[in-house]
């Protein structure tokens, strides 16, 4: 007798994308959603679906959250979550992108976030 089966990566992309302000770098983004998942092939077919996980990327620092919440993430998974607000209690930080400078108030330029001051322009920075 022969059989084939399988456990097998798969990455789904979801239909949210919100407009935020990035708790990490404090520029204007958007979330976007995917969902990662394993999937047991028999016979190349796919048969279940196990281990759901639903991620948030951010596109200013290409930052990955984890969605904590259940329910979130249950609406997301199916598509009715263009209504529902994400807010920190919801998300767990994965990944934290370029979340390290900090933009100058005066010039735009990215500074560390250990300078006190503008290497550009010299401005005070917070």
């Amino acid at each position: 007798m022969f059989f084939m089966a399988g456990v097998f990566p798969q990455k789904k992309e979801l239909n949210y994308n919100r407009t935020m302000l990035c708790s990490c770098c404090q520029r204007y983004g958007r979330y976007q959603s995917y969902m990662e998942s394993s999937v047991l092939n028999l016979f190349f077919i796919p048969v279940f679906k196990f281990n759901k996980k639903v991620y948030i990327k951010t596109t200013c620092c290409n930052s990955i959250y984890l969605v904590i919440n259940k329910e979130k993430a249950s609406l997301l998974e199916h598509g009715q979550g263009e209504d529902i607000y994400l807010g920190p209690e919801d998300l767990q930080p994965v990944y934290t992108g370029n979340c390290s400078a900090e933009r100058c108030p005066s010039c735009g330029f990215e500074a560390d976030r250990s300078y006190k001051f503008c290497p550009n322009c010299g401005t005070p920075l917070k």
